[in-house]
Formats: C-alpha cells, structure tokens, sequence
C-alpha cells in the first residue's frame, strides 16, 4: 500500500503533532477540522513547534520549509476522498469520535484504512460507528508526536491483519517504534503515567511546586519532561481520559483520578492549548 496523503480529523494538538510527523516522513498531510479557530491555532502550533525544532537542531530550515509546505487545513468532509490513510484524533469523548466517524464514513473510500488515536475507549465500539470494522483500528500516538517514538497498535477484533501490516509499516515510515496490544497491554502506559502523575498531583495537593516536582522526577529519575509539564502538554481533558480508563475498567480505587484534575478540566483549564493548567502560558491560549 502506497501511502502519499493522509488525513487527520481534529487539529487540536495531537491532531497537529501528526501532521507533523508525516509531513517529516515526506508524506502530505490534511488536517480537517470545521472550527477554524481550531485551525487557526493549529497553525500557529506548527509554526512555533517548527521554530522550536530548528533551534534546538532537531531539523534544519529547508526541513521546517518543506513540512509546511506538505501540511494544508481544510473544513470540509471531502478532504477525506483522497486520503490513502484516515486518522481520527478529536476529543477523548466516546460519543464524539461515533459521530464525527459516522460522518466521515460517507466521505472514505471503502478501502481506506481508517485508525482512532485512542488508548482508552473501545476500538470494536468505534469500528462499529464507523460501519467497516475489517478497515478500522487503533493507532495511538503519544505526544508530543513528532519527538516520541513508541506508537501502540490496537486492533479490533474485525481488522484485517494486512491492515494491521500496513499500520506497522506506516509507523516505520514515521520513524516510529511500533507495538502491538498483543505484544503489550494497551492500558501499560495509561497506568504506568497515571502512577506518577496522581503521585504528582497528591505533591501538589500537600504545597509542593510544580517546577519543584517536575524538576526532581527529571533530574532524579531520567524522564525527559515531569508529569506535571507533560499533562499540560498533551492536554489535560487527555490525562484525564488515560487516568479514568484504567479506574473504570478495573474499578479499583487507587486508579481514581485526583480531583484536582477532574475540577481543571471541568474548569476548562486543559494546559498549553488552554493557556493555563499546571503552569500557566501567557499568548499560548
């Protein structure tokens, strides 16, 4: 399968890391989202993600020159007729991703392979929404897209195992490291996060300072980003959605999320996109 256009349904932040990633691989890539201030801000994300890559080395100006010009918005469903690959990525909302599915259906070719970047909600639920499950599962990026490179594969129980196949090789393409949920649980790294970010969370709950938190899980156990700058990277309503699918499909309570975070989001203080969260970004919103 021969992959030259990709389309990606949401350009929110995750949305717009993607067609980042594709767009580095030499792949063209449509964002398609019918909020144009959605799309306004995701152009402004790129640029200053971009801007951020040639300074720190990452690329060099001809790449960002060529990663814009691969990268296109566009507001309207028939973007998708074109696509060789469909990317769902709206909000972590079940009955959201059913609707905009079931929309965009009527626009895919048959043969499209379609894929959900959830980690959390059902693929079989949303195969069916989207009324050809054989072409349908999940491929979850983590964020920020273009710079992490594990991305897990989550069939459904009706895809197709070249479709799986191709999804493998779209990832290689990406530069990406690729798993499978049969290799490893797909809720592995839902847990494993939601762990420090709820051990963060209680931190701040008893006066400890974020930059404090951060600062010490970074320099005293490795990670590149605490999980305090982390959540406000990926968005807080999608940290919220990680912590709740473990709580909600064992039921144990140490998987409860901390009520800070559900009064954030509740609160509409979702972190770098929002402007505010953890920490807060003046000129970000």
């Amino acid at each position: 399968m021969e992959i030259r256009e990709i389309c990606i349904i949401g350009a929110g932040t995750m949305g717009t890391g993607i067609a980042q990633a594709a767009a580095q691989a030499g792949i063209r890539a449509h964002l398609l989202d019918t909020s144009q201030e959605a799309m306004y801000r995701s152009q402004r994300l790129l640029k200053r993600s971009l801007r951020r890559a040639v300074e720190t080395g990452r690329i060099t100006p001809d790449d960002a020159k060529r990663v814009r010009e691969l990268v296109s918005w566009d507001p309207t469903w028939q973007v998708l007729e074109e696509a060789d690959w469909v990317i769902e990525a709206v909000s972590e909302d079940l009955a959201v991703k059913r609707g905009v599915l079931s929309q965009a259906a009527r626009s895919i070719r048959p043969d499209t392979p379609v894929s959900t970047n959830t980690l959390a909600l059902p693929i079989d639920d949303l195969g069916e929404a989207y009324g050809r499950p054989e072409c349908f599962l999940g491929v979850h990026f983590f964020n920020p897209a273009p710079a992490m490179r594990l991305v897990l594969i989550d069939p459904g129980s009706q895809t197709a195992p070249a479709v799986v196949e191709a999804a493998r090789l779209l990832c290689e393409r990406l530069g990406k490291h690729s798993m499978t949920s049969m290799e490893v649980p797909r809720h592995v790294v839902n847990r494993a996060f939601g762990a420090v970010l709820t051990a963060a969370i209680d931190l701040l709950d008893e006066g400890a300072q974020p930059e404090a938190i951060d600062g010490a899980i970074e320099m005293g156990m490795g990670h590149a980003m605490g999980p305090l700058r982390t959540a406000d990277l990926m968005g807080l309503d999608m940290a919220l959605s990680m912590l709740r699918s473990p709580f909600e499909s064992t039921g144990q309570e140490r998987y409860r999320p901390p009520e800070r975070i559900v009064r954030m989001v509740r609160e509409g203080k979702l972190g770098r996109k929002s402007g505010e969260g953890f920490y807060t970004y003046p000129g970000e919103e």
